[in-house]
C-alpha cells in the first residue's frame, strides 16, 4: 500500500489518526513495560521477536518464516500503515521499521521522539496486556536493502558504494572496542547518529539534515550502506536517508559485531593518526 504518513511523524499528527483502520501503532517494548503504559490501541512486539544472534554477532535478520510468524503474532497487517515507537531513543523502533521495509512492507513511520514525545505532548495513555495472534502477515525479502559481510567484501572498492558508520567517534577510531577488533570498514564515513537529532532527542529540521549529510560527503547517487554495532542506530540513519529522498540505501544486519568479530575482514583505525 502507499504511505499514509511521512517517515517521521510527530505525536500530535499520530494522535490525529488513532482509530484509523488503515493505521497500526506498534510499541517495541517488553510485555511487562507495555502492560504498564502504552499509546492507546498500540500493538506490542519485542526486539527479540524480530532479531536474532549468533554470538558474538548480534542484530541479525531471522529467516522469513520466523519474521512472518513474529509479525503475525503481534497482529501486524500487510494492508496497514505501521507506525512504531519505543522508549529507548528511537533505535529499537527504527530497527523494526527497517526490518519491515526489507521484508516488503514500505508503508512505515517512526514516532519521532518515541514514548517520551507522547508524554511531553500530554496525550492519553493506557495500560493492559498486549493482544496477539490477530493476523497472517506475509513477508518478501528485498535484497536491495540488505548488505551482508560477503556483499560488503565484494563492494569495498566500488566507487558507487559508500559505507556510513554511525557509531561514536571513539568506536570508529578503534579506541572504544566492542568486538574482537576495533576500528571501521576501510573507507567508511563516520557520522554519529546523535548528530541527526536536536537537544530534545527528535529529528532535526530537513534543511539541517541536508547540510549535515552534505558536509559528510554522503551522496544520493551512491549506494549507501549504514552500519553501527548491531544495526539499531544505523536503522535510524537508514530511515533518515529514506526521509531525505535517498533511493539507494542498505542496512548491514550484524554490523560491526559481525565485521569486527570476523578474523579475515579488513579493518582500518585512526588510533595512530596525528
Amino acid at each position: 500500500m502507499s504511505a499514509k504518513l511521512p517517515v517521521f511523524v510527530d505525536a500530535d499528527s499520530l494522535n490525529a489518526v488513532i482509530g484509523d483502520p488503515d493505521v497500526q501503532i506498534v510499541a517495541v517494548d517488553s510485555p511487562r513495560d507495555y502492560a504498564q503504559v502504552h499509546i492507546p490501541g498500540a500493538l506490542q512486539i519485542a526486539m527479540t521477536d524480530f532479531t536474532t544472534s549468533a554470538p558474538p554477532v548480534a542484530g541479525l535478520l531471522p529467516d522469513t518464516k520466523r519474521l512472518a510468524e513474529a509479525f503475525s503474532d503481534a497482529g501486524l497487517r500487510n494492508d496497514a500503515h505501521i507506525v512504531a515507537y519505543d522508549r529507548a531513543g528511537d533505535s529499537q523502533a527504527a530497527r523494526l521499521l527497517y526490518t519491515l521495509d526489507v521484508m516488503g512492507h514500505s508503508a512505515i513511520s517512526l514516532l519521532d521522539g518515541g514514548l517520551a514525545a507522547w508524554h511531553q505532548a500530554g496525550l492519553a495513555l493506557e495500560n493492559g496486556r498486549p493482544q496477539h495472534g490477530a493476523s497472517s502477515f506475509k513477508v518478501e525479502r528485498q535484497a536491495d536493502g540488505i548488505a551482508d559481510r560477503e556483499w560488503i567484501r565484494a563492494h569495498l572498492n566500488d566507487d558507487d558504494v559508500a559505507f556510513l558508520d554511525v557509531r561514536s567517534a571513539p568506536e570508529y577510531a578503534g579506541t572504544d572496542v566492542r568486538s574482537a577488533r576495533g576500528g571501521h570498514i576501510p573507507g567508511a564515513i563516520n557520522l554519529d547518529w546523535n548528530l541527526l537529532k536536536g537537544d530534545d532527542g527528535r529529528l532535526r529540521p530537513r534543511s539541517e539534515l541536508l547540510k549535515i549529510v552534505a558536509d559528510h560527503d554522503i551522496e544520493s547517487e551512491r549506494d549507501i550502506v549504514n552500519y553501527c554495532q548491531s544495526h539499531m542506530r544505523s536503522s535510524y540513519t537508514y530511515l533518515v536517508l529514506k526521509h531525505l529522498g535517498f533511493d539507494k540505501v542498505r542496512g548491514y544486519p550484524g554490523a560491526w559485531s559481525d565485521w569486527g568479530n570476523a578474523t579475515d575482514t579488513p579493518v582500518s583505525d585512526t588510533r595512530d593518526a596525528s
